[in-house]
């Protein structure tokens, strides 16, 4: 068995951003035994459901084995985690499509071409076997492959009302050259080292040399990884350039600017900043629209879906076929 936590960073990466946009899962209202998800007046089955759980089963049996549903996390086997998680994805999911179908959106000729084909390809992977045992039919994954790309373009929509874009300043990561000085040693000590190296024109290894509770280390470092004024002080230095002493928790820090930018960890941290502000965005849209919307979820049905079920079953996936329907953000 390979390591939990791999499985976790990858269940996090397959499964997007798993945020539940309103809380009416659990409220105990009349569904048929094959509702999954009410939406205001929208009803998601769990047939429905199936090609997203089937799709789940196909990642990580394909990956780990049928074991892998056994594994305990703190919060109970990793089944119903991965089950919480996707129940989450798909009321998003859900409620993006409503929300789209209520801005009046619907699929292009061309698009509705691309939903096809996609449906033939993902449907053709189902042996009769698996069709039989899931109660999947041609038309059930079509219609989740028609919300599937009618929320992405919400998605899309939504993301083209507002600028998403990130500074390279915003953004920067520096390299910097940093003595810690644990509090112990109290602020004289960081002064007395910072004034070997100003004054006395000493490195830094050096200066902090053979003094118990003091370290130097070289790290790359983005906006908001310190507390405090750490961002104000660090971020205005010039390259070679030492700060003052900077007061931290348990600690002094002294920081030279090794490189006042860093490209790579500055275009890294600038993408990861723009998707952050792109989810933000969508985030909002959904929760004003989903505000006057009730949503009700069958608990029961849910839990009566094992993963066990799927195995021997066509390994499909989904998210193989939803390349030209997807809106990267």
């Amino acid at each position: 068995m390979k390591p939990v936590r791999r499985v976790l960073c990858l269940a996090l990466a397959l499964l997007l951003t798993l945020v539940t946009v309103l809380s009416g899962c659990g409220k105990k209202q009349k569904m048929g035994g094959g509702d999954l998800l009410r939406i205001g007046e929208e009803v998601y089955t769990v047939q429905e459901a199936k090609v997203f759980l089937l799709s789940q089963h196909t990642i990580y049996a394909g990956e780990y084995g049928e074991e892998i549903w056994n594994v305990e996390l703190s919060e109970g086997s990793f089944e119903s985690y991965i089950k919480k998680a996707l129940l989450d994805y798909l009321e998003r999911l859900f409620l993006a499509d409503c929300a789209a179908r209520a801005d009046g959106i619907a699929l292009s000729v061309a698009e509705n071409a691309a939903v096809e084909k996609a449906t033939d390809q993902f449907w053709q992977g189902l042996s009769e076997e698996t069709r039989t045992k899931t109660g999947l039919t041609r038309e059930i994954c079509l219609q989740a492959f028609v919300r599937y790309t009618r929320a992405q373009i919400y998605f899309r929509n939504v993301l083209g009302r507002g600028p998403a874009e990130i500074s390279e300043e915003e953004a920067r990561a520096a390299v910097l050259q940093i003595i810690s000085v644990d509090s112990t040693c109290g602020i004289g000590t960081a002064r007395e080292i910072l004034e070997k190296i100003t004054a006395e024109k000493k490195s830094a290894a050096e200066a902090a040399g053979g003094i118990e509770g003091v370290s130097v280390r070289k790290e790359t470092v983005i906006r908001g990884t310190y507390d405090g004024n750490f961002d104000t002080i660090v971020f205005a230095l010039k390259k070679g350039q030492w700060s003052p002493v900077i007061t931290m928790p348990g600690e002094y820090l002294l920081v030279q600017c090794v490189e006042v930018s860093d490209p790579s960890a500055t275009a890294i941290n600038k993408a990861a900043m723009e998707k952050a502000n792109r989810e933000r965005e969508l985030q909002e849209a959904l929760a004003t629209y989903g505000k006057d919307i009730t949503m009700i979820c069958n608990p029961a049905g849910w839990e009566e879906v094992s993963m066990s079920a799927f195995e021997g079953l066509s390994p499909v996936n989904f998210y193989d076929y939803t390349d030209g329907l997807r809106a990267d953000y």
